[in-house]
């Protein structure tokens, strides 16, 4: 099958690109042609680089709706550039799938796709409102995307039951049909745990008695950089040897850099920029925090459990989640007690434990691709085109 992903090209480091990464070498390794269109704003390189490993990328002039003014409002009578429609046809598609950040973004591009002759779904990764989020005029855009929502001709897709059971309630109509097909990720060997694990606690100057926790994300406000602080600094209290590593660039940094200076904490808190490969420092890891506010079904997670990391959370993000009780430690905003398992080899190993096996039940990433697979097929089973 020939399928075509739309970017709606608001960058290249996050969950929502790891995800076009993900879904396309999986379908590319099970023989399907699988294109990428997005952007030529400099920020869509690196996600073109690598997607173009495995795949054909389109890229014209196109403005993200974060970059206009106006935000969504811009969407209200939508104007997407001829080159753009050209550039989705020549590529002849059997089946368009958008990737969209949020209900907001792209709404123009669902547009394009409902006046094409092809089946088309659209995958939306975080679905709180503007006006829940406290945006200026969240409610206006709250109504325009409902409409546009509505008005998509193909499937909507949501990557957790909680974003499906939003999305549903946001668009309050039996129409379009809303699917979950769950994030999924790649479970590791255990020698591919012990080789990276010694290799790069080794390059970090880590010693074997000293418990090294890692966080993984971008340095914006929402992923709450400060907090894995203050839950770094409660612990150094407690447990002297224990380091602390971000791995990841953002607008929080210049913040970070300066709290860091200002503890005098350079010397147990470390912060790298943005990697390709996060797994050697998921391998190097004794647990992991993910401290973020809210999220959609953050790929960063998912991939410490599968390494099988004690993994430690916020209530706002359990409760988003609903994962079995257990699965993630969640500690609480005023109350950091919980951090105290980490020094209890047997609650890490516990938490742990049930973190990776829920993955292996739940989140594998060969039955996320079957899934996609399964949607694909019957949605271009109810069109006229015909595909192999």
């Amino acid at each position: 099958m020939r399928i075509l992903f739309v970017s709606t090209s608001s960058g290249s480091r996050g969950g929502g690109e790891l995800y076009l990464i993900y879904l396309g070498q999986e379908l590319a390794k099970r023989q399907h042609s699988v294109g990428l269109w997005c952007s030529d704003h400099p920020r869509m390189d690196e996600l073109a680089s690598k997607f173009k490993e495995f795949g054909e990328v389109l890229r014209s002039r196109y403005s993200n709706t974060y970059d206009r003014k106006i935000r969504s409002f811009s969407h209200l009578i939508p104007r997407v550039s001829p080159e753009i429609r050209q550039q989705w046809e020549s590529f002849q598609p059997q089946l368009i799938h958008l990737n969209k950040q949020n209900l907001e973004d792209g709404l123009d591009l669902l547009q394009l796709a409902n006046s094409l002759p092809y089946p088309s779904v659209a995958t939306i990764h975080i679905t709180q409102t503007q006006g829940s989020l406290g945006a200026f005029l969240g409610w206006g855009r709250d109504k325009i995307a409902k409409r546009s929502l509505r008005q998509f001709q193909g499937a909507l897709v949501a990557i957790s039951q909680t974003r499906g059971k939003n999305l549903s309630e946001f668009i309050e109509s039996k129409t379009p049909v809303i699917k979950t097909i769950e994030n999924g990720v790649r479970i590791p060997t255990e020698q591919e745990k012990i080789t990276k694990r010694e290799q790069t606690r080794s390059q970090l100057g880590v010693k074997a008695d000293q418990l090294l926790v890692v966080a993984i994300g971008r340095m914006e406000a929402q992923k709450r950089p400060l907090l894995f602080l203050e839950w770094a600094n409660y612990l150094k209290v407690i447990f002297p040897e224990v380091r602390f590593l971000w791995v990841g660039d953002g607008r929080s940094a210049p913040e970070w850099e300066q709290w860091v200076k200002n503890k005098q904490a350079g010397d147990y808190i470390q912060r790298l920029g943005w990697q390709t490969d996060v797994t050697p420092y998921l391998a190097a890891a004794d647990a992991f925090f993910h401290p973020a506010e809210f999220e959609g079904l953050p790929f960063a997670l998912l991939e410490a459990m599968a390494w099988s990391l004690p993994c430690f959370i916020t209530p706002s993000l359990a409760k988003e989640l609903s994962f079995p009780e257990g699965v993630c430690a969640i500690v609480e905003e005023q109350d950091y007690t919980t951090l105290k398992y980490l020094a209890d080899p047997r609650q890490r190993s516990t938490i742990g434990g049930r973190g990776y096996e829920l993955v292996e039940e739940t989140f594998s990433r060969s039955k996320m691709i079957e899934q996609y697979e399964t949607l694909y097929h019957h949605f271009c089973a109810q069109s006229s085109l015909n595909y192999g």
